[in-house]
């Protein structure tokens, strides 16, 4: 009866273990100042040294390319149409749109 319990509490250890080195391993990267922009790097830990105006990145979702707000990481490429455009004091994606951006989504607050 002991031995039963000795191993499913180190079953439970080694989970618990498990589980937290995948959760450290998806905390890597933060958002560095690189002149006027906020850039996220992957690579590097620490505190944020900077919030973009807008935190997103563009992702490849098989043929499309599309503005995925909120989520972290280098751009997986760029959409052929559409821009980022100001509103008030926003700067949004619009797909549907063409021209130069109005505003940089990667500039640091």
């Amino acid at each position: 009866m002991t031995h039963r319990i000795l191993r499913g509490a180190l079953a439970v250890c080694v989970l618990v273990t498990a589980i937290a080195g995948v959760a450290a391993a998806g905390a890597a990267g933060r958002y560095k100042i690189d002149g006027k922009r906020c850039i996220w790097d992957d690579k590097d830990t620490g505190p944020n040294q900077c919030q973009p105006v807008l935190s997103g990145r563009f992702k490849k979702d098989g043929d499309k390319c599309e503005w995925v707000l909120g989520d972290n990481g280098p751009d997986q490429c760029k959409p052929a149409k559409g821009r980022f455009k100001k509103d008030g004091n926003k700067c949004e994606w619009n797909s549907s749109d063409s021209g130069p951006d109005q505003c940089d989504p990667r500039q640091s607050k």
